[in-house]
């Protein structure tokens, strides 16, 4: 068994409490202050641009830091006696709390950036440190000239990571027989003498716990409150575990990913990562520790699985965390399973565990439109079951729980042990399950009960939180083009089901369609938790919904925040949404009213209702914006013209959709949805490379800016995430004002990427790009060129033409509002007061083409980004706001969005 030394100690975190570290550390038995949070961002910040410098220098910013900290914490409330951090005896610090009844005695030892996670690494640290210790012992007994005490702690830190020991666990090294003269340093670079070397390796008392710096869940005071305990040898010795519970299972688990496992432990699925974090603290007995090795039991076949981790940090992880808990806190452990998915997998496969105060609010729905004894009446099978988050605190009389992966039936193996618990990959297995086969069926196989109550037309319920994911990808986002390729999903195409085909949650609902149409169900129920947008997108769910709602009525559902599902990106909604069968036909609803629901200290409250419409393609904005034929009177140019991936940088790709000869720019706009309006929009001077748009014409140019200013002024909220836009009537281009005002604010829009550029190389040629979406004339620029000295620009002005906008702006200048006025004449003032900097600007960032005399908005911006900012801008944002705000009314005013909120 190995030695606790350098556990932690028991957390209880206390928010909103100015005093909440006093019960966290009040058994301390030395006198210290915790660290502020404010400092601690300040020491964490100046610690991350350490990479700036290398060395020496780097080794003393980490070692100024940590001076700081610890003479604010322990020396400035203890001044009567305590000393402050200094270097005695060529150490890297020491540090004396002479307390009336415990004394700290603090050795550390700095480095600059080292792998600190690493045995090799801490061997070397604390050789460095037995020189020092023995040297301090030297000094004591030849008349401790400098009046020192042998060190009791312990800290060594680098630039990202801390340990804390006793040093106490030191001395007996200090009897070796070894060179004692040496150089403290030389031990820690050459890993000598082998003696010491050697009984370090196998000393099972040194397991330190190595803090990360850069770890989310950090917090400095963890390491003090270890520093002020081990100076006590009581407290040392017997130092107490962390009780893992839901306000620290996400931190405990990321520790055990980065300490444990280390990326080496290989399993089939991040869920199998889980369970064994789960059963190790909860279950702690099956598991059985060789070398570099953990072996867990598998109760169902009472064989052994095994795994490679990093033993020695397995043994320092379950000596800082508790493994002893209640029913109750394994309960609550389990529980909270989603936080323990990894971010980015999570994303990626869009898998979430079911909180609890959402399950009794789907509970609660049920229980009013199905009747109280439901539970008992139907047949309830939740087919992508987890842990049973889902069904856990209720009783079944026919509960069905099936999931992709094994090893979630482990973890939720104590919850409704009568119900019939499997194996089952729902999009996958028996895929083309029918009367025919079923009696075949692998279904057949773990659940014959089910199987019973589908052959005889038995009450089914679907009640599940299926997982989210979708084949295709946002901006910035890792493809996820393989997630989708199920069996159903060939189903699917196979049935003309559309877009809808990649999306998980729609197969789900479709396979559950199919089981109803293909045993002619007549009682079926399916309760599921899934993104609306199935309620809300037009061509993309179009022939999914059609087969939906041809067999089931929308019954009723409630929307809440994603965000409810821990880590979850808050920017979106959830729906749990209630169906039921009905006799086939094409009564296709085209709207659906939820209930909006937030969680606060006293519970669920309802927030209001939100109505979601669903709507035809031809009804959508996006179809508005490209009913103008940009075909007509010119040829495709897609060949002749550069392909751009942002305001300044050429792509690498071929363009593929027309672009015609007399084009402006490019429009960049995703699908006809709120979730894309302000991450996936955008205007270019030139072919853009994503090709979801349109290229702008002069024909099409005022629907192309009333469509950019819808999606980038609406007010963008987790309730209508999801919503369309709808086209504008008939008569809404004939309101000039309204178009103005659009047109203005898209001209100063930080997503209008328009440029000027030379030179800009494109598939080995170079290409010099007009900015059409200047607003400002030839002469307005001219004499700042001439006031400026700028001839070169003075000349290329004369030889030029009007832009496009600008031309426009004039031919409307009379149907410019109050409000765009105050954002044109701010923005020129900005141009004005800025210009004398494009010179000098231009030579530092040739590329941004700052002396091009049509140099479009984000070239101004970028110019006051990289230079001075103009007294303006302040001005300019408030008037652009209030613009913003106006075009917002109009959206909803004009019912351009398809939705309510009442």
């Amino acid at each position: 068994m190995r030695s606790r030394v350098g556990n932690f100690y028991q957390q209880e975190k206390k928010a909103n409490n100015k005093n909440r570290y006093k019960s966290k550390y009040e058994d301390s038995a030395v006198n210290w202050r915790p660290y502020p949070k404010v400092r601690q961002k300040e020491f964490l910040n100046t610690l991350m641009d350490k990479t700036k410098v290398k060395g020496v220098k780097q080794e003393n910013i980490v070692e100024g830091q940590w001076y700081n900290v610890l003479n604010y914490c322990f020396a400035e409330p203890n001044k009567q006696y305590s000393t402050r951090m200094a270097k005695l005896l060529e150490t890297d610090g020491m540090m004396f709390v002479r307390d009336i009844t415990v004394a700290l005695s603090l050795l550390t030892e700095f480095k600059d950036d080292i792998d600190m996670s690493k045995r090799s690494k801490q061997e070397r640290v604390l050789a460095q440190v037995i020189y020092y210790l023995k040297n301090i012992e030297q000094h004591i007994k030849t008349g401790n000239r400098l009046k020192l005490v042998m060190p009791n702690v312990v800290l060594a830190a680098d630039a990202n990571q801390v340990f804390v020991i006793n040093a106490r666990i030191l001395y007996p090294y200090l009897n070796l027989k070894i060179d004692w003269t040496r150089n403290p340093r030389a031990a820690y670079d050459t890993g000598e003498p082998i003696e010491l070397f050697n009984k370090l390796e196998r000393d099972s008392n040194i397991n330190p716990y190595i803090y990360d710096l850069r770890s989310k869940d950090f917090d400095l005071n963890d390491v003090l409150g270890l520093v002020a305990d081990l100076a006590s040898t009581e407290n040392a010795k017997n130092l107490k575990r962390i009780s893992v519970n839901q306000a620290n299972i996400r931190g405990a688990y990321d520790e055990f990913l980065r300490l444990v496992t280390q990326k080496k432990t290989k399993v089939a699925s991040n869920q199998e990562l889980v369970g064994i974090f789960i059963r190790a603290l909860t279950d702690h007995d099956h598991f059985m520790i060789r070398n570099n090795y953990v072996m867990v039991l598998n109760e169902s076949n009472n064989t052994y699985k095994k795994y490679r981790i990093n033993g020695r940090n397995w043994y320092a992880f379950f000596s800082r965390f508790d493994t002893n808990y209640s029913v109750n806190e394994i309960k609550n452990i389990t529980a909270v399973g989603d936080v323990l998915l990894e971010e980015t997998n999570r994303r990626f496969s869009g898998e979430y565990w079911t909180p609890t105060i959402w399950t009794n609010q789907a509970i609660t729905l049920l229980d009013k439109h199905l009747g109280n004894n439901w539970k008992e009446k139907y047949y309830v099978w939740d087919n992508a079951a987890g842990s049973k988050n889902l069904t856990r605190d209720y009783k079944f009389s026919h509960l069905f729980s099936s999931t992709l992966f094994e090893n979630e039936l482990q973890i939720g193996k104590n919850y409704n042990v009568n119900n019939v618990t499997f194996q089952y990959d729902f999009l996958n297995d028996d895929p083309l399950l029918s009367p025919q086969n079923i009696d075949q069926s692998k279904l057949n196989k773990y659940a014959p009960e089910l199987v019973d109550a589908i052959k005889n037309n038995k009450p089914i319920i679907f009640f599940t939180n299926p997982p989210y994911g979708t084949s295709g990808n946002t901006s910035g986002k890792k493809s996820k083009t393989n997630i989708a390729k199920t069996e159903i999903n060939k189903q699917m195409h196979i049935d003309k089901m559309g877009n809808a085909s990649e999306n998980l949650y729609c197969q789900f609902f479709y396979r559950a369609v199919k089981l109803k149409e293909q045993f002619n169900l007549t009682n079926v129920v399916i309760a599921y938790f899934s993104n609306s947008q199935y309620l809300t997108a037009s061509n993309y769910f179009k022939f999914l919904r059609n087969k939906i709602f041809s067999n089931f009525n929308y019954v009723d559902g409630f929307l809440f925040n994603a965000g409810e599902f821990s880590d979850t990106a808050t920017s979106w909604g959830i729906s749990f949404t209630l169906l039921k069968s009905k006799e086939k036909d094409d009564n296709i609803p085209d709207q659906f009213k939820l209930q909006v629901k937030e969680s606060s200290p006293k519970g669920i409250m309802s927030v209001g209702n939100h109505t979601i419409y669903s709507i035809a393609n031809e009804e959508s904005l996006s179809e508005w914006v490209k009913e103008v034929d940009i075909h007509k009177g010119t040829i495709d140019w897609k060949n002749k013209s550069p392909l751009v991936t942002g305001g300044f940088t050429a792509s690498k790709a071929k363009p593929t959709i027309f672009y015609p000869q007399n084009a402006l720019g490019y429009a960049w706009f995703k699908g006809n949805n709120v979730e894309y309006a302000h991450k996936e929009t955008g205007l270019f001077s030139t072919n853009f490379s994503k090709q979801r748009g349109v290229a702008i014409t002069k024909e099409n140019f005022e629907r192309v800016m009333v469509n950019f200013a819808i999606r980038r002024a609406t007010q963008h909220s987790w309730i209508n995430n999801k919503d369309s836009y709808h086209r504008p009537n008939e008569k809404f281009l004939e309101n000039r004002k309204i178009i103005t005002d659009m047109v203005i604010y898209s001209i100063f829009n930080d997503k209008n990427l328009a440029t000027s550029l030379n030179d800009l190389v494109y598939k080995a040629k170079s290409y010099d790009i007009k900015n059409e979406m200047f607003w400002l004339s030839r002469k307005e620029v001219g004499k700042l060129a001439e006031k400026n000295h700028y001839a070169d620009m003075g000349f290329s002005i004369e030889n030029d033409k009007e832009r496009f906008v600008y031309c426009w702006l004039q031919k409307n200048k009379r149907k410019i509002t109050v409000e765009g006025r105050y954002v044109l004449e701010y923005a020129n003032c900005i141009v004005n007061d800025t210009f004398n900097q494009r010179k000098l600007l231009d030579e530092d960032y040739p590329e941004l083409g700052l002396m091009h005399w049509d140099a479009g908005w984000e070239q101004v911006r970028r110019l006051m980004r990289n230079g001075r900012k103009s007294i303006y801008i302040k001005d300019f944002q408030t008037a652009y706001s209030k613009l913003e705000e106006k075009i917002n009314h109009y959206i909803y005013k004009l019912k351009l969005e398809s939705a309510e909120l009442q």
